[in-house]
Order: C-alpha cells, then sequence, then structure tokens
C-alpha cells in the first residue's frame, strides 16, 4: 500500500469546520512536495520508520508553536530522542529511538488536537528513509576534544575588554581578523614560517598555555596565532587547515557567544554538529586535524537539538597552530593533503 492511501484528500461535506481542515492539510502537504520536489511516495513512508515529519510545524507552520510546547508534548512519550528544527522550512521532525516507540507516538498524535498548542492539529507522516537520512548524536571524530569553561570568566571579561580596545584589524569576509608570531597567508591558509608578525603573543596566552600544558604536557608550543571577531550571523567555510604549513595539533579558544560548528568527515561524509559554549578550548588531533572539515554558517539563529532556536550574538575566537619548519606533511591521510 503507497502512502498516499493514508493521505486522504476527499473533502468533507458534512461539516464546514472539517472541511477547512481538511483544506489545511491539503495545503501542506502541497507544500512539502513543492519544497522538496518529490512525490508523497518518496517522502513518507507507509512503513513505520523511527522517525516522523511533522509537516504543518516549524518556521511558518502552525502558528506560535514554540520549542518548549513541542518538548512538552514530545518528552511525554516513551523513546522519544530529540526535534529537528530545519532553518527556513515549514516542517521539521521528531526522532524516536526506535520504530515502535514512534509508531506508538504516531498512534497517539495523529489527528488529535494538541492541548499544548490550543487544540491545534499536528500532520504526521513516517519519513521515508531514501529522502533524508539523520546523523546520530553520539557520533564522536576521533582526536576531537573539548575542554568546558576552560577560560575563567574573570579571564575572559578581560581579554574580551582588550581586544575591543585593539586597531589595525584585517577583514576576511565579515570578520575581523589579527595574527600573531608568524604570519598567516589568505588565501593560501598558509602559515609564513620566514615571516614573524611584529606582534607577539598577548600576556593572557601565556596563562592559558601554561594551564593547558599542566593538563596536557603533549601539546607542543605554539607559535602562529589568529584572533577573529565574527559578528551576529558572520560564519567560516568548511575548510581543513593546511597539512603541510602547520602541525599536528590546531586550538581553537570560543569567547563571549555560543555557537554551532559542523564537522564532516572527508572520507566516509558522516557530519556531526558541535555546540560549542563561550570559555571551552577545542583540540584538533589527528583524523579530526586531517581528515575532517570544520566550519560555522553563517546565519543569525542556530536550531538545538532540543527544537531550540538560538539567537547568536557576537563570538571571538583565539586559534593556535605551529608553523612546520620542513613544509612536509608525515600525516596517515595524505590523500587530503592540503585540499
Amino acid at each position: 500500500m503507497s502512502v498516499t492511501s493514508s493521505v486522504t484528500f476527499t473533502l468533507s461535506r458534512k461539516h464546514p469546520k472539517l472541511r477547512k481542515l481538511e483544506i489545511k492539510k491539503l495545503q501542506a502537504y502541497k507544500v512539502i512536495e513543492k519544497i522538496e520536489n518529490l512525490t508523497l511516495n518518496q517522502l513518507f513512508s507507509f512503513v513505520p520508520t523511527q522517525y516522523l515529519c511533522l509537516i504543518n510545524v516549524c518556521f511558518g507552520g502552525v502558528a506560535g508553536v514554540t520549542s518548549e510546547q513541542l518538548n512538552c508534548i514530545f518528552n511525554q512519550l516513551d523513546g522519544f530522542n530529540r526535534i529537528e528544527l530545519i532553518p527556513g522550512k515549514p516542517y521539521s521532525f521528531a526522532l524516536f529511538d526506535s520504530v515502535s516507540t514512534a509508531k506508538i507516538a504516531y498512534d497517539t498524535l495523529y489527528e488529535q488536537p494538541c492541548e499544548n498548542l490550543n487544540g491545534k492539529i499536528i500532520y504526521l507522516e513516517f519519513v521515508n528513509s531514501s529522502w533524508i537520512k539523520f546523523t546520530p548524536q553520539d557520533i564522536t571524530v576521533p582526536g576531537l576534544l573539548i575542554l568546558k569553561e576552560f577560560i575563567p570568566i574573570e579571564l575572559e571579561r578581560d581579554i574580551i575588554q582588550e581586544l575591543h580596545s585593539r586597531n589595525a584589524w584585517t577583514i576576511i569576509q565579515e570578520r575581523k581578523v589579527q595574527h600573531f608570531g608568524y604570519l598567516f597567508e589568505y588565501p593560501n591558509k598558509v602559515g609564513d614560517a620566514c615571516s614573524l608578525s611584529r606582534r607577539a603573543f598577548p600576556e593572557y596566552m601565556d596563562l592559558l598555555l601554561t594551564k593547558l600544558h599542566e593538563l596536557h604536557p603533549f601539546i607542543p608550543q605554539m607559535d602562529q596565532m589568529t584572533l577573529q571577531l565574527y559578528p551576529i550571523g558572520a560564519g567560516i567555510p568548511p575548510h581543513v587547515d593546511n597539512h603541510t604549513s602547520f602541525g599536528e595539533f590546531i586550538l581553537s579558544f570560543s569567547l563571549q557567544s555560543p555557537v554551532i560548528m559542523e564537522l564532516k568527515n572527508l572520507e566516509t561524509g558522516k557530519a556531526f554538529h558541535l555546540d560549542l559554549p563561550p570559555r571551552s578550548l577545542l583540540i584538533f588531533g589527528g583524523e579530526a586535524r586531517y581528515a575532517w572539515t570544520h566550519g560555522i554558517r553563517s546565519r543569525r539563529t542556530d536550531s538545538l537539538d532540543n527544537g531550540e532556536v538560538r539567537k547568536r550574538g557576537e563570538r571571538i575566537s583565539l586559534t593556535l597552530r605551529t608553523v612546520s619548519p620542513t613544509g612536509v606533511c608525515k600525516c596517515k591521510w595524505p590523500e587530503f593533503c592540503n585540499l
């Protein structure tokens, strides 16, 4: 049986209110078909899957819906994993840990008025696995380490104040940039091992690097630093730091505002979203350093796993590297060198 047999658009003539609801449902299904340029059979599955499409819930969907309301509805259901909101599209997804729990949720909510939505109805369908695949949130990136609350609150405040007193910024796309130690060349994304910037590392870096080496003595001494100010909405394209120009570890300190970083495996295409909190330190080593891209989308909000849409603020990053004196890469992923 096809999914269209479960999506019936024969408009009721018995009651005007029923007819109005059926028209809204028809419009919602036509919208998703048009946006995705796929038929209902390609979008949805008559056989239950562990993912539900909330056809009329997201940006511009059921009026007045918040992430808190959605979580209040779905958290009452066994096996609920998370809500995934899709920026710019009028539908979203509810993910469950098994087909059976998703089926129970479907049977519970299908065509039923939701008290938490003032009686509104969510149109539900099982997602066809050939249409969209969801990335499990327990994926780990080998060689990636995040140290949360690494920077003390007082030191973060002092660093932000010091940065905003600086002049002579370079503008790269929407970001303000300054370099310390060895220069960093754009667009080649390499460190010039023959040219030192006149700027020594700021004093606050001594405190942070001393603390880091006490915790992780295997981290080498850094000799190149890039300071970047991200205004609201700014991002950075997906990239891998140059293999031959820089050493085996990259350090990234985040300050002021949280942001979602996206990482993607160059071989498998697997993607991973990491919520970077302020005052954190991200260490790239091994596979994470050489075989995964990392980047930040340019947008003014981030969609979180719990369905919340979080507004971005200004963000500061401090990226530290070691410049390779030989310019030779000896990593285990030579096929990805300097892509």
